[in-house]
């Protein structure tokens, strides 16, 4: 639940700053309008940094996560990182495919790895 959540919350982040402008201009209270675009995309990162703790904690409180849990999570942690180099404060024009092409392997990859790892092994 709570990855979910820090996931959710750092993709939205990283989405809203292509909205800068327009939320200033409309007095909106978005993450980027009220810290600004770079604090914003730090926010993000943190929160995906909090995701993967989550992640990490997870076979600390439940049984049955094996070495495929481990590198699934490693994964995940990689390609948030890849992320958050596609989008620069100063160059949003890979926001769309941060937002949806590494969230979809995220969601996919670690829905997969969580089953095999579970059921298989």
């Amino acid at each position: 639940g709570a990855a979910v959540v820090f996931w959710v919350a750092g993709f939205d982040i990283i989405y809203a700053c292509q909205d800068y402008d327009f939320d200033r201009q409309q007095k909106l209270w978005s993450v980027p309008a009220v810290v600004g675009v770079r604090t914003a995309l730090w926010l993000a990162a943190c929160s995906h940094a909090v995701m993967v703790l989550c992640l990490a904690a997870l076979p600390f409180f439940f049984a049955g996560f094996d070495w495929l849990y481990w590198c699934g999570i490693i994964l995940v942690a990689l390609l948030l990182i890849y992320e958050h180099v596609l989008v620069r404060p100063n160059d949003l024009r890979r926001v769309n495919e941060a937002f949806f092409h590494v969230n979809a392997v995220v969601s996919v990859g670690l829905l997969i790895i969580g089953i095999v790892d579970i059921w298989l092994l």
